[in-house]
C-alpha cells in the first residue's frame, strides 16, 4: 500500500485518481502499514479539485431524538437531541427524484426521519437532484428546521445515473467549504465513483478539546460488481481508495477521522479487500439493513483505532415501528433503512 499511496500522492492530476491505483494493483493480498504515520513527509500532495455545490437551506430543526440503543440494534425514536453527541447516518432512497418528490406524505415522512440525525450520506439520488432535495429542505423548513444540502453530480455507466448527497443540521453541523470533490476515475473501475466531504461540528472549545472534524466518503456499488475476490470487485478498489482519501487529507488538512458509509450491497463478511484493512469495522456489523428486513448492505466503516470519537451507539432505524405503518408503506418510502452511528462533538485524543 505504500507504494500505491506514493505513486497517489506524487501525481498532479488534483484529484484522487483511480487509474493510478489500478497500475499499482498485483494479484497478492494487500499489505497495509499504518496510513496516517506513513503518511507524514509525502510529498507533492494532491489538491482536490472537484466541484462545490451546496444548496439552499431550510431553518433548524426541533429534531426528536433515536432512543439511546446498544451496538448492532434496531432503533426506536425518542425525543431531543445529545448536547455531548452528533448522529451520523446513510439512507439509500429509492429512485429519489421527481416523482417521490411529488408524494406529500413520503416528503413528510423522509423530512422526519433526517430530523433524527445530524448528517446524513444520500444515495440514488435521480433527475435534476435540486427537484428532491429541495422538496426534503423545504419540508424540513415547515417542521421548524435548518438544515443545508450539497450534492454531486449526475454519475453512472447506463442512461440510469444518481447523484451521492450530503444533508445536514446546520444549527449542529458546519460543512468545510469547498471540501467536497468526487474520486476521480478515468479507469472506470467503478460504476459510480464516491463522493467526499468533510464536516465539524459547531461546539466551543472546552478545556482544550476541539470540535470534531471528520470526512465522509459516500458510497454505492453496483451489485453485479461486489461478488468474489476478483479485480473487478468493487470493494477490491474501495479498499485503495479509503487508503487514499484519509492519506491525501492528512497530509493537506491534517484530518485523522473518515467514515467510509453508504449502500455497499453485502454483508460484513464480504467486505473482500476493504475489510482486511486493519482497525476498519462495521458499526452495525450484520444486522440486516433493507426494508424487508433480510439482508444487510448499508455500512458505516471507520478505522476503530483511530476514530475514537465514535461513543459505541449505532443501530438501523426501523421505519415501520418509526411511524406506526407495514411493511408495504415502508417501501413507499425507500427499500432501504436509514443506518446511523453516533460519536462525541469533541475530538477525542490521538490515539497514536
Amino acid at each position: 500500500m505504500t507504494g500505491v499511496v506514493g505513486a497517489i500522492m506524487a501525481a498532479l492530476t488534483g484529484q484522487v485518481d483511480l487509474s493510478s491505483i489500478d497500475a499499482m494493483r498485483g494479484t497478492e493480498p494487500p499489505v497495509y502499514d499504518d496510513p496516517i504515520a506513513s503518511s507524514v513527509g509525502a510529498s507533492s500532495p494532491l489538491q482536490p479539485a472537484g466541484f462545490s455545490s451546496p444548496r439552499g437551506s431550510a431553518e433548524s430543526i426541533a429534531s426528536r431524538k433515536i432512543s439511546p440503543v446498544g451496538l448492532n440494534q434496531t432503533s426506536a425514536v425518542g425525543s431531543g437531541k445529545s448536547q455531548t453527541s452528533i448522529r451520523v447516518a446513510t439512507f439509500n432512497i429509492k429512485v429519489f427524484g421527481q416523482s417521490k418528490a411529488s408524494k406529500a406524505e413520503v416528503m413528510r415522512q423522509l423530512a422526519a426521519v433526517f430530523m433524527q440525525f445530524d448528517v446524513v450520506a444520500v444515495q440514488e439520488i435521480r433527475g435534476d437532484p435540486d427537484v428532491p432535495i429541495n422538496a426534503l429542505l423545504d419540508q424540513i423548513t415547515r417542521l421548524g428546521g435548518r438544515y443545508r444540502a450539497v450534492h454531486g453530480p449526475p454519475i453512472g455507466r447506463t442512461s440510469q445515473t444518481e447523484c451521492y448527497g450530503f444533508v445536514w443540521d446546520q444549527d449542529r453541523i458546519d460543512f468545510i467549504a469547498q471540501s467536497d470533490y468526487m474520486i476521480e476515475d478515468r479507469a472506470d473501475l467503478m460504476h459510480r465513483e464516491p463522493m467526499v466531504a468533510s464536516f465539524q461540528t459547531r461546539v466551543a472549545p472546552v478545556d482544550s478539546r476541539l470540535p470534531f472534524r471528520f470526512t465522509l466518503i459516500n458510497v454505492h456499488t453496483d451489485p453485479d460488481l461486489v461478488r468474489g475476490d476478483t479485480s473487478d470487485n468493487e470493494l477490491n478498489v474501495l479498499d485503495d481508495v479509503f487508503q487514499s482519501v484519509r492519506n491525501f487529507e492528512y497530509e493537506t488538512n491534517g484530518e485523522e477521522d473518515f467514515m467510509m458509509l453508504g449502500d455497499l450491497n453485502v454483508d460484513v463478511g464480504k467486505l473482500a479487500e476493504l475489510g482486511q484493512i486493519p482497525g476498519v469495522v462495521s458499526l452495525v456489523g450484520d444486522v440486516p439493513t433493507n426494508t424487508l428486513k433480510t439482508k444487510t448492505y448499508d455500512h458505516i466503516l471507520i478505522d476503530s483505532r483511530v476514530t475514537t470519537e465514535y461513543v459505541r451507539r449505532s443501530g438501523v432505524l426501523d421505519l415501520e415501528s418509526m411511524f406506526g405503518i407495514d411493511q408495504s408503506a415502508a417501501l413507499k418510502i425507500s427499500d432501504h433503512l436509514p443506518v446511523w452511528a453516533e460519536f462525541s462533538v469533541y475530538e477525542a485524543p490521538r490515539a497514536f
